[in-house]
């Protein structure tokens, strides 16, 4: 008997915190958003049902102002995968994004496994993007610096401005905060301003845009940034500004998300040649209308 596609219920979640477990190296951000997914109206989650155990769930999240469905959080429990549970998952959040009527879908997989890209493929999505990510945990201070650009909060309301100052600094004019993928429209920016901070600079050798903010995880407190920069100059200055700032609030993990361009100079900054974990990351997209 195949497993019941059923809504997510609140009694689910214990079971999908142990499914999360094995998913980005331990650094699954499911368990933080699950309960979200419940209370927010533009969640549409589901899970599959095997006689009563949860061994796989999804969601669709209607954001950029209804524009896009965000399809996230496919899990499937390690026992009951190679058995095309995701592949199923995968087809009814497609059928479901369709019915919502939206402009399109989008997702993000991680760039590597090829299996999630095959997935994202079979319903007619294409790669848009693709993003590197690292977690990095530290426990003495670090006193590297980069000053090359002068980098300062700016407030929400004059993101917009920068941003068509610097025009080549957003891909697809994209924003990434923590894992989704947003238009760059003075709504978002001002919603995202709500739980983030922004930070951003330039000179004559390029130009930074940073949205960071604290996020809880299983190893404690994470300053979470995403930094887009149009040289190696403006990728250490931003770096170096959210490094600062994270060992000011006194939090010593941090997570970074940024283009691929910027991975060789890893090697360049000596706390930074070890790290935790990292990823990349794919952005998926269908046009629906």
């Amino acid at each position: 008997m195949e497993p019941e596609m059923r809504p997510l219920k609140e009694s689910d979640i214990p079971a999908i915190i142990e499914i999360s477990k094995t998913t980005w190296g331990g650094h699954d951000h499911l368990p933080n958003i699950i309960s979200e997914w419940l209370e927010n109206p533009q969640c549409h989650p589901y899970v599959l049902d095997d006689d009563g155990d949860v061994i796989g769930v999804a969601n669709v999240r209607v954001i950029d102002e209804g524009r896009t469905a965000w399809l996230e959080g496919l899990r499937v429990h390690e026992k009951a995968r190679q058995k095309g549970l995701a592949h199923r998952l995968t087809n009814h959040l497609c059928d479901i994004a369709i019915q919502l009527r939206v402009k399109r879908m989008r997702l993000v997989t991680s760039g590597d496994n090829i299996a999630p890209i095959k997935l994202a493929a079979s319903i007619g999505m294409k790669q848009m993007n693709v993003y590197q990510v690292f977690w990095k945990g530290y426990r003495r201070k670090i006193t590297w610096r980069d000053e090359s650009i002068k980098v300062e909060q700016i407030e929400p309301k004059d993101v917009m401005g920068f941003l068509e100052k610097n025009p080549d600094l957003l891909p697809l004019r994209a924003l990434v905060h923590h894992w989704d993928v947003y238009d760059a429209t003075p709504e978002i920016i001002n919603e995202i301003g709500k739980v983030a901070q922004y930070w951003g600079g330039s000179n004559d050798t390029g130009a930074v845009l940073s949205i960071s903010g604290e996020e809880s995880s299983r190893v404690g407190p994470e300053w979470i940034f995403s930094l887009f920069a149009t040289s190696s100059q403006a990728f250490t200055s931003g770096l170096s500004k959210n490094l600062e700032v994270s060992q000011e609030l006194g939090i010593r993990n941090l997570m970074c998300i940024h283009s691929p361009d910027f991975e060789p100079m890893y090697q360049n900054i000596k706390w930074l040649k070890r790290r935790n974990h990292e990823i990349s990351l794919v952005l998926h997209e269908r046009n629906l209308q």
